[in-house]
């Protein structure tokens, strides 16, 4: 998998509601291997903006032989998401990585129950459209949003249900009108799946408030937590120990490999394995820097590495050695990670 950026052309910019902007790129014929992709995965742009190198993952809401699609939200202060609405003109190039992350669908012989509130439906779309195109029985999408006005991809959507009448279920809950995806209403929702809902797969992408109390919802109804996936969007706030941390010699001094080149490097207290990378000059791969996107993952070579505050990986990747270098310390003496490895 690559993990280097690539420069790509604008070809589209749809404004999809008041707040939010889709990106649809131009993927030229040398780097359509690279930016292959599955549904549920996203992208990481890179561009400077007022002198400053800003990084930012986004969701991939395209399908298939669709174009490449990205869609963005605007949010107050986010200087990424406000240079993509407000500046971003077609035929203007982004430094992109190739697609990334694991929310995504391996079997679509299912029931699909989906989640999204907001910008959540991003991922979700793409997922949606994965599963009626390659044959899913049924797919039930429950969707919130503040107003009618910010239902993102809400034609796509009714076209979609008209297409796939019989098929494709969609209920949307609007908090203008005290509609909202909690734990009650999720719990009743699974109640009215019946026998379905024991062989369904569970997605939820959101705010996560909006993914915490739909997951308490599953999980009170009965639901196994294999069923379920989720997508955060940001890391979900944990009580810090905010003890200064101080590494000793040996716990501090760690191997990196990127591009085939070994680096050592000595941590500072308190330091992730990705501050100290890039401390030293190294360019390894990242964006979101809170445990949550997993652009920074890394395998584990040497040693044991301490994450906190991983909502990224699955038990299978770490399973497997898979760290996340933008929270991880190491645990053990001689740790040795490589990006190469992933």
């Amino acid at each position: 998998m690559s993990t280097h950026f690539h420069r790509l052309k604008v070809d589209q910019i749809i404004k999809e509601t008041p707040k939010t902007v889709s990106i649809v790129f131009e993927v030229p014929e040398s780097l359509k291997a690279d930016f292959k992709f599955e549904a549920g995965q996203y992208l990481t742009l890179k561009t400077t903006i007022e002198g400053e190198e800003v990084r930012r993952s986004y969701s991939i809401s395209s399908y298939g032989n669709e174009k490449l699609k990205v869609s963005s939200k605007m949010i107050d202060g986010g200087k990424m998401s406000t240079y993509l609405f407000n500046e971003l003109s077609v035929g203007d190039e982004l430094d992109v990585m190739p697609p990334m992350g694991n929310f995504t669908l391996e079997e679509t012989n299912k029931p699909l129950v989906l989640f999204a509130a907001g910008s959540g439906i991003t991922p979700i779309m793409s997922i949606l459209k994965k599963a009626l195109s390659e044959g899913s029985e049924s797919v039930y999408l429950y969707y919130g949003n503040r107003n009618a006005e910010e239902i993102i991809f809400n034609k796509e959507l009714e076209e979609l249900k008209t297409q796939y009448s019989g098929k494709l279920l969609i209920q949307h809950f609007l908090s203008s009108n005290g509609e909202r995806l909690d734990t009650e209403r999720t719990k009743s929702i699974v109640a009215g799946l019946q026998e379905l809902k024991s062989k369904a797969d569970y997605f939820i992408c959101g705010p996560t408030g909006m993914i915490e109390a739909v997951k308490e919802g599953l999980e009170k109804s009965g639901i196994e937590k294999s069923q379920i996936n989720i997508e955060y969007f940001a890391s979900p706030k944990q009580e810090k120990n905010n003890t200064e941390e101080v590494l000793s010699g040996d716990l501090s001094d760690i191997t990196v490999v990127i591009d085939d080149e070994e680096h050592n490097l000595t941590l500072d207290a308190g330091e992730t394995i990705l501050e100290g990378a890039e401390r030293i000059g190294v360019d390894p791969p990242f964006s979101c820097q809170s445990g949550v996107c997993t652009t920074c993952k890394a395998k584990l070579l040497r040693g044991e590495v301490e994450m906190e505050n991983n909502f990224g990986l699955g038990e299978d990747e770490i399973a497997d050695g898979y760290v996340l270098t933008c929270i991880g310390k190491p645990k053990t003496a001689g740790v040795k990670i490589s990006w190469d490895e992933v």
